[in-house]
């Protein structure tokens, strides 16, 4: 994307350039002509400018400073209880990308994942068990492997409410940050707090503000703009903010904890409000 924006934006700039000389060559001062210029790039241009303001103040200005900030880290959490509200929940194929992502055995012995039906979901292992389990299913290879690991693993799942769930050491939860109704047309914020259930103290947070994708930025996608947001303009991106404070590690991590991704799940739940 990067190498096909690259000429546009330098074509853009050339045109612009190409503009102001002209308006100073009939005589206007550098001033006028500078204005004059960048009120002819606003039609093209003003949701850049709002954007860029609007993720200053937030990123700056507003609360929480910092925007992301690592208390303490846990090398062996034990117990993590995962609460999405965003999506909001976990689907089955996102729990079996959790179990694949977290769950060892040994640094992370117990997990439980808000599903997207309102019931929590809980996973136990008490020792590690991939070793083993590759070892006896070399007939297995690849993502059919890792598969069936996942489902042999969920043959012991529980499922309780969120009032008579375990109770896990952690908590991670993340949540939208509702902006105002003129904010959301250009920044999208969410944010990731990590809490230890013993003494309700924050460990970890982070709040991140994604921009939309620029009006001057063409759609080669068609109807449906799978990155609809797309840049991240402060804050940290929660997988790898929470892989930094709290210590586990599955037989693979796909660096993602949902089947689909968080900025086509935004828009195509949000285009439809």
């Amino acid at each position: 994307m990067g190498m096909i924006l690259g000429p546009i934006y330098l074509l853009g700039i050339w045109f612009y350039v190409l503009f102001y000389q002209t308006m100073r060559t009939r005589g206007m001062n550098v001033f006028s002509s500078l204005f004059v210029t960048f009120i002819a790039t606003l039609p093209f241009t003003y949701d850049i400018v709002i954007t860029y303001i609007l993720a200053f103040y937030h990123c700056y200005i507003a609360s929480p400073h910092p925007k992301t900030e690592v208390v303490k880290k846990v090398e062996y959490p034990e117990g993590i209880y995962w609460e999405d509200n965003v999506y909001p929940g976990f689907s089955k194929g996102d729990r079996v990308l959790m179990i694949l992502n977290y769950l060892d055995g040994k640094h992370l012995k117990s997990m439980a994942l808000n599903g997207n039906d309102g019931k929590i979901y809980v996973y136990h292992l008490k020792e590690p068990l991939w070793s083993s389990y590759q070892e006896e299913h070399k007939e297995l290879k690849g993502l059919k492997l890792y598969e069936s690991y996942a489902y042999e693993v969920m043959k012991n799942e529980k499922v309780y409410t969120k009032e008579s769930m375990p109770i896990m050491n952690y908590t991670v939860k993340f949540d939208e940050v509702r902006l105002n109704t003129f904010t959301r047309k250009f920044l999208y914020s969410d944010e990731t707090k990590v809490i230890e259930n013993n003494t309700d103290q924050v460990i970890a947070h982070s709040r991140r503000y994604m921009r939309l994708f620029f009006n001057i930025e063409p759609n080669f996608l068609g109807g449906d703009l799978y990155h609809y947001y797309s840049s991240v303009m402060c804050g940290q991106r929660s997988n790898s903010f929470e892989d930094s404070v709290l210590q586990a590690s599955g037989p693979i991590n796909y660096g993602k904890k949902h089947e689909i991704y968080l900025n086509k799940y935004l828009y195509l739940t949000k285009r439809k409000k």
